[in-house]
């Protein structure tokens, strides 16, 4: 598995429905799991990696660890929070971003059983963030083409900071 570069076709799609006959759910899960926590982040969804399923993990490995199969937002809360959000697969570039305090999905467990679950805070926040790559979509898509060029240009701002401190 190789985590995509942003810009890649795989992410602007829709990925397939995890097919529980062809794979073993676990398996697949736990080294998509594996490779979140090597790049560090709080989660990771399939298509990042290049593979074509509807999964996505999240958590830190300690108190929460979540595998997600074939997830449908079926309900979502009134309440809003903007935070800064990041991504694996563009780093270094943050964007405040609102999105609702309360998430509900359907999804499948690694057995292939039908999950309903709430999420709320920054579970929420995480399941959205991967779900947004379950339709084709990402996190800058949800902000102004100003906001998005701002970020990208303080990105590159610090890189040339700290390849300037570098050389120094």
């Amino acid at each position: 598995m190789e985590l995509l570069n942003f810009g890649d076709e795989m992410l602007k799609r829709t990925p397939k429905e995890f097919d529980f006959e062809e794979q073993d759910a676990k398996e697949f899960c736990d080294k998509l799991f594996a490779k979140q926590q090597e790049l560090g982040g709080i989660g990771l969804s399939a298509n990042q990696e290049g593979l074509d399923a509807k999964v996505f993990t999240f958590g830190d490995g300690k108190d929460m660890k979540r595998y997600i199969i074939n997830p449908i937002v079926i309900g979502m809360g009134d309440d809003t929070e903007a935070m800064k959000e990041g991504c694996l697969s563009l780093p270094g570039v943050f964007l405040m971003i609102r999105r609702p305090t309360k998430v509900t999905v359907k999804y499948q467990d690694v057995e292939g059983a039908d999950v309903v679950e709430e999420f709320t805070g920054m579970a929420a926040r995480v399941v959205l963030h991967e779900y947004d790559h379950m339709v084709g979509q990402n996190f800058t898509q949800r902000v102004s083409k100003l906001k998005l060029d701002r970020a990208i240009k303080a990105m590159k701002k610090k890189v040339v900071r700290k390849i300037r401190s570098k050389i120094q």
